[in-house]
């Protein structure tokens, strides 16, 4: 257990009781929380909170420790209720004041809980205010949580409810340029969604109906379409052109659910076909963060297209080094994109899909004979190793199967 965390939960909720009127300390015990004040002690649990504290928004720690707080004093009302009266020794003389007075007592005790117990159920307890966060807070504590959650993934551990924030989900689309553009300028004009025949799927920022009608119901989500090079890569690949779909907010949610993996992934696929893609790959990452992360969708014209696109989005990008720059640039002048291609000329379906299948990864044919690599939501980091395969099949790769 992390005694930070349990200090800190114990300080936010003894602070929050002050709010429904009962005293008393807290403390941490274990995955409960105990409350000792008048009368007997009370506890209550906490299930997860303790290990998913760190990873909290603060808003949502104070609306947690609220929470708890509300819990504890309704127990320590509740069993107060149920302790068992005073014993009288009072003189048989004193016994008809003694009673009617109780008596009169217990109506009134009576009558002030139900009329408690009916405000609480009409109006609920106002939770404090959520503090105020800047933009750099926020940003910030989004870089946190995302980067705590790419140690637990490539720790062999899932990912958890509250570690979504600071991720966006990528679609990474390269396509030839035409006759004469390889000689033009390295420099990109300034894509959009018209301009890459994908106005039909996306419309202000937004997924419409036509790309998928579940994806487009997700109302905090963000669409952007942003150049798929850098300046950089755009000099070294000069015969390819790429943008990248880049998905936030609600959508990059949604590319973490089991239930919607398939919808996205069918939606890569007909972006795909609208772009006229010959190269395509669709992954997560942190967004303050180079590296690519819980790769799901790789898609080529053919498979040493496919397989240039796993190393080339997936290898290359890797925190851990899977490509060897320098074998790669041995391949040859045209570019690393067209080197990988050159050097898995000789790859078939059958010898791919058993490189990606010793990694969790499945190979099928796609729109227009293209080849499909796909891999499930639940192995996050099986893209990355597959790329090490496929990299050192193409004799790019860094160390020894």
């Amino acid at each position: 257990m992390d005694d930070l965390s349990a200090r800190e939960i114990e300080a936010a909720v003894q602070e929050a009781l002050g709010l429904f009127g009962t005293s008393g300390s807290v403390s941490v015990q274990g995955r409960q929380i105990a409350l000792h004040g008048r009368g007997a002690p009370v506890a209550i649990d906490l299930e997860q909170l303790v290990e998913q504290w760190p990873l909290l928004p603060q808003d949502l720690r104070t609306r947690k420790a609220s929470d708890i707080a509300r819990r504890l004093a309704q127990a320590h009302r509740a069993v107060g209720s149920l302790a068992p009266p005073a014993s009288s020794v009072a003189a048989r003389p004193a016994r008809h004041i003694v009673i009617p007075i109780g008596a009169v007592a217990l109506v009134i005790v009576v009558v002030l809980v139900a009329a408690r117990m009916l405000r609480s159920r009409e109006t609920p307890a106002a939770l404090p205010p959520a503090p105020e966060t800047t933009a750099g807070e926020d940003a910030a504590r989004n870089a946190r949580t995302c980067e705590a959650a790419r140690k637990r993934i490539y720790s062999g551990a899932s990912m958890g409810p509250f570690e979504l924030a600071g991720w966006v989900a990528e679609l990474w689309l390269a396509m030839p340029r035409g006759a004469g553009a390889a000689q033009a300028a390295a420099a990109q004009e300034p894509p959009s969604a018209e301009a890459v025949g994908l106005s039909a799927l996306i419309a202000q920022g937004k997924l419409t109906a036509g790309a998928d009608a579940e994806l487009a119901a997700v109302t905090d989500g963000l669409v952007e379409i942003v150049p798929g090079f850098d300046p950089e890569e755009a000099g070294r690949s000069p015969s390819w052109r790429a943008i990248t779909a880049r998905f936030s907010g609600g959508y990059a949610r949604a590319y973490f659910d089991p239930a919607l993996r398939a919808r996205f992934v069918a939606l890569a696929d007909r972006m795909a076909d609208g772009a006229g893609a010959e190269l395509g790959a669709l992954y997560a990452r942190c967004a303050h963060l180079p590296y690519h992360d819980a790769g799901a969708w790789f898609r080529g014209s053919d498979p040493a297209a496919a397989a240039a696109a796993l190393v080339y989005s997936s290898g290359l990008f890797a925190e851990l080094a899977a490509v060897d720059r320098g074998a790669l640039t041995a391949l040859g002048r045209t570019g690393p994109i067209d080197g990988l291609r050159n050097a898995g000329a000789s790859l078939d379906l059958a010898g791919l899909g058993k490189l990606v299948g010793a990694h969790g990864g499945g190979i099928a044919r796609g729109g227009a004979g293209s080849v499909v690599i796909t891999f499930p939501v639940g192995g996050p980091t099986r893209a990355t190793s597959a790329s090490r395969i496929v990299a050192r099949k193409l004799q790019v790769g860094v160390g020894q199967d």
